[in-house]
């Protein structure tokens, strides 16, 4: 994994601060497609979403340049694709994180730190047909209002996922591995990312282990263990086993 990629690289191409005025006609598109996140092989993903995730995705944390943490449900064992994207764009997994279903929008913060609805003006997701984001008198839809509301709560979210992957970090349990699959004649490595340490796990003090389990941590925890068993059927979706050719019958039929 690229330790110096940031969150805003995953999908958006040309995230802009939305305008009342420049941006009033543009509509949020009724029937995109994920596409947009189709060469992804890891999509970010919040503290929060992990005992829904860990069902699908195997989980893996990633530490960037500046030190921030971040957690990443894998979504392809090959560099440039995301297995849970068809060929027609649909997004083919039951639970569909997060940092995906905000997309095309996210929040862009000032220098004095406010916060401002921005959204990726190369997506197809915007247009001139569907929701309008502004209303005839340039105020805030109802949808633009929920938008920001739900990226608010990703922000949030985003931060306490961050600060729990610190404190297994401080706690000496996460390591750094190449994770290796394999099944038959088919294998993948996924290199660089970070996971709990089972054995430095076991040692944790016995106030640590309280005081987690009442905050919360210890469930992410043992989700993102539970999630690595993914990897197996992660790489059937990536390497599909090629289909078997029907021995031909070369003899005749027989009456009985």
């Amino acid at each position: 994994m690229n330790n110096d990629t940031p969150i805003t690289a995953f999908f958006y191409q040309n995230p802009v601060v939305l305008d009342r005025e420049q941006h009033k006609n543009l509509r949020l598109q009724p029937s995109a497609t994920a596409q947009f996140a189709a060469k992804n092989q890891a999509v970010p993903l919040l503290a929060a979403e992990f005992p829904e995730a860990c069902l699908e995705y195997p989980i893996v944390f990633n530490k960037g340049q500046d030190g921030q943490w971040l957690a990443l449900a894998l979504t392809g064992l090959q560099v440039g694709h995301n297995a849970f994207v068809d060929a027609k764009g649909q997004w083919t997994a039951r639970y569909v994180p997060a940092s995906v279903r905000r997309y095309p929008f996210i929040l862009a913060e000032s220098d004095n730190k406010q916060l401002s609805l921005a959204a990726d003006l190369a997506s197809p997701h915007l247009g001139k047909e569907g929701e309008p984001l502004f209303d005839s008198q340039g105020e805030p839809t109802e949808l633009a209002k929920s938008v920001l509301q739900l990226l608010a709560d990703f922000q949030t979210q985003a931060q306490r996922s961050s600060a729990i992957a610190q404190q297994l970090e401080q706690a000496g349990l996460l390591m750094q591995q190449n994770l290796q699959v394999r099944l038959g004649e088919r294998s993948a490595v996924v290199e660089g990312v970070w996971i709990v340490d089972e054995v430095k796990l076991r040692e944790l003090p016995d106030d640590k282990i309280v005081t987690w389990f009442k905050g919360g941590e210890m469930a992410v925890i043992h989700a993102h263990m539970l999630s690595l068993r993914n990897l197996v059927p992660l790489l059937e979706r990536s390497q599909p086993e090629a289909p078997r050719t029907a021995p031909q019958n070369t003899g005749k039929a027989q009456a009985q």
